[in-house]
């Protein structure tokens, strides 16, 4: 499952993951957290990879949606931060996510990082 608002994000995200990743995926995009929850179980993802700051309904919450019903690897995808010392990131990793990664490394570190936790 690939999460979040922009559409453009969604895209490229796919397309890494089409190209880049030599697996074979079924890759589920959602534009929002809402349907994201409302999918994610007839969905059964492997891998979920969320952005943190989405309208109505935000990573964070999707974040533990997941995590209290399921052990689905989880990778948190943000551009902006709080402050110099706390990021958006480190809340995601504080409240479930199991890997956090800044959307300006995306293309650099999402491919590995996938291909390490699937297979």
């Amino acid at each position: 499952m690939v999460i979040d608002d922009s559409k453009v994000m969604n895209d490229i995200t796919e397309e890494i993951l089409s190209k880049e990743v030599n697996i074979q995926l079924n890759i589920g995009k959602f534009h929002s957290a809402e349907d994201a929850k409302y999918q994610f179980s007839s969905f059964q993802p492997d891998l979920v990879i969320t952005d943190i700051e989405m309208p109505e309904i935000d990573g964070y919450a999707l974040i533990e949606f997941i995590k209290n019903i399921s052990d689905v690897p989880i990778i948190a995808i943000s551009g902006s931060t709080l402050n110099d010392t706390s990021t958006i990131l480190h809340v995601a990793d504080l409240i479930g996510a199991n890997f956090t990664l800044a959307k300006n490394d995306i293309h650099n570190k999402l491919p590995n990082l996938v291909k390490n936790i699937l297979c």
